[in-house]
């Protein structure tokens, strides 16, 4: 087994494992911190992939941007712990994605260990920034700009929720 492949265990395995951490987690707090360290494994695994750029917008507008707004819109809502505790999966839910992530790990073991089941070499600059800006403005365009406008409406729907929590009291 070469260093590639145990770098890329080593971020598959945090990916997933804090992956989970992000649904299991009953305080949204440590659920935005498990998706900060999920971000940075796929950032990782880009890194592998030799797309430097995405790992670096990755980094930067996920890790970086998108999380401190999530953030935000938890202290914003200002949950209780009665609230807290009334969420979250029990047992059987929990064994279910602990067995849904062994799967997936095992999985992307098995691939790696078998080169013919991969797609093969990277196309001459991908990753890059233009061959990337081409293709999300020429023919994902209509789903670039639906992302948008449900990551806009998912703020507006968190700010009408803190906005009515905040009346009551």
């Amino acid at each position: 087994m070469s260093g590639y492949d145990m770098l890329f265990f080593v971020f598959a395995a945090v990916s997933l494992v804090s992956a989970m951490g992000v649904i299991v987690a009953r305080n949204p707090v440590y659920s935005a911190l498990s998706l900060v360290l999920t971000l940075f494994g796929v950032a990782g695994l880009y890194l592998l992939l030799q797309a430097e750029f995405l790992a670096v917008i990755q980094v930067l507008t996920y890790a970086g941007a998108i999380l401190v707004l999530f953030v935000f819109i938890i202290m914003l809502l200002n949950l209780s712990d009665s609230e807290l505790l009334e969420s979250g999966l029990g047992n059987g839910g929990k064994a279910l994605l602990t067995l849904t992530g062994v799967v997936a790990f095992v999985t992307l073991g098995f691939i790696v260990q078998f080169p013919q089941l991969t797609a093969g070499a990277n196309a001459a600059g991908f990753g890059g920034i233009a061959p990337l800006g081409r293709e999300i403005f020429t023919h994902y365009v209509i789903p670039f700009e639906i992302a948008g406008i449900l990551l806009t409406v998912a703020l507006i729907g968190a700010v009408m929720l803190a906005k009515r929590n905040l009346t009551k009291e």
